[in-house]
């Protein structure tokens, strides 16, 4: 599986090396994280995570965080967990940062009497959540021309969107959970009407959920309408959109991941085990978490039985749909794709997408032979290739409209 893992990002080197006047150069990377987002802690656990991982002899780190406030900052004491025990001193001991171009080359400033350009060959983004798991950072770098990693704007809003992929899972012939979507101000509006579409859509038991966020938060079980009523409630102080669902009560949860651009891989399938109804933001970060240094903090520090006690032929039926999904959804780097499944039929539903980073899914690739600094190489690699593949794309259209219209009479 390794040598499978070198052929896929052969090309993708190729793109590194051309982007680095010195083939002995490091490659220059900027991770960003944290947020104006619900995840921010988690945000800042995955980054840390990841450059513990990152091979230090290919790449220059340069870590960008982003306060709750939506400020940008750069400093080395980022990367130390223990730094955060006092956020608020750390903030202040930083740079703000602005993004640049300077003599064709992309980058970010520092602010202050003594400014300095540094200049990005490629920026990881590893937000969870609002603006930056939804497309939004992704904007900012395709206007900056700064190659990235993961998902791209489309991709990464859609698969954001629990309610739009849904829509793009039935296009592509798989089942969805039946669901209702509503919107915060119709709720507020006239909640009786609401009521009566969700009812007579789905049956109790439901799950509701906002419709844009991750790590469990704001997801709710209705047993009964006053549940139902008060959950609604909890979910729309999180987003505008509200997603309902038919609960499955004698399901499990099966989940995959797919690892690639051009050629696309899947990972094993592994079972998370919840300790009650619903995963909850506990089950998947809070165990085990001793710090960021060798712990799998994040959703890898989730219970779970990997590979999942599914036949092979159920496997394999879930990572082909996992690589369609993906594709459809024109991935690049690693995306996990979640799955409920009726263990006696075998018949599946897809659930949801959790594109980059999602804690990156490192450990579903490891049982395959891919170790985390190589999934990282990979995500880079796929990312300087997309660049380049972009290159050929003609952004701009040299027209005589306006100076016709300013000879004019």
């Amino acid at each position: 599986m390794i040598e499978l893992y070198y052929s896929l990002a052969e090309p993708c080197l190729f793109a590194a090396q051309k982007r680095n006047t010195s083939m002995n150069s490091k490659l220059k990377i900027g991770l960003f994280f944290g947020g104006r987002s619900t995840e921010h802690e988690v945000s800042i656990i995955t980054a840390l995570q990841a450059f513990e991982n990152l091979n230090k002899e290919k790449y220059e780190v340069a870590p960008v965080y982003v306060s709750k406030a939506g400020d940008f900052y750069t400093n080395p004491k980022f990367l130390d967990i223990k730094n955060y025990k006092d956020i608020d001193s750390l903030i202040l001991s930083s740079s703000k940062v602005n993004f640049v171009r300077k003599n064709g080359q992309a980058g970010i400033i520092k602010q202050g009497f003594s400014s300095q350009f540094l200049t990005l060959d490629l920026a990881i983004p590893l937000f969870h959540g609002s603006f930056g798991e939804d497309g939004c950072i992704q904007g900012v770098f395709e206007i900056y021309q700064i190659p990235y990693a993961g998902f791209n704007v489309l991709g990464a809003a859609i698969a954001m969107d629990k309610v739009l992929s849904k829509y793009v899972f039935q296009s592509l012939g798989f089942q969805a959970v039946k669901f209702v979507s509503i919107y915060r101000n119709d709720w507020i509006k006239d909640s009786k009407k609401i009521l009566k579409q969700v009812q007579n859509g789905l049956r109790f038991p439901m799950m509701v959920k906002p419709a844009d966020i991750g790590s469990s938060i704001g997801i709710n079980k209705a047993n009964n309408i006053d549940e139902l009523i008060f959950n609604i409630e909890i979910a729309s102080t999180y987003s505008d959109k509200i997603l309902i669902e038919q609960a499955f009560e004698n399901c499990i949860e099966i989940n995959c991941a797919a690892l690639g651009y051009e050629k696309v891989m899947p990972s094993v399938c592994e079972m998370p085990i919840r300790s009650g109804e619903t995963l909850s933001y506990a089950d998947k970060y809070m165990k085990g978490v001793k710090g960021s240094k060798g712990t799998k903090s994040g959703m890898a520090s989730l219970s779970r039985k990997i590979p999942a006690p599914i036949s092979k032929n159920l496997a394999k039926k879930i990572q082909d749909a996992t690589v369609k999904i993906f594709k459809a959804l024109e991935g690049c780097g690693v995306a996990r794709i979640d799955y409920f499944v009726d263990p006696k039929t075998e018949q599946f539903w897809v659930n949801e997408v959790n594109s980059q980073p999602g804690s990156l899914a490192f450990y579903l690739f490891e049982p395959l032979g891919i170790k985390y600094s190589q999934l990282l190489d990979k995500l880079i690699e796929d990312g300087l290739k997309r660049f380049e593949n972009s290159k050929m794309t003609q952004y701009t259209f040299n027209s005589p409209l306006l100076s016709q219209m300013a000879n004019a009479d």
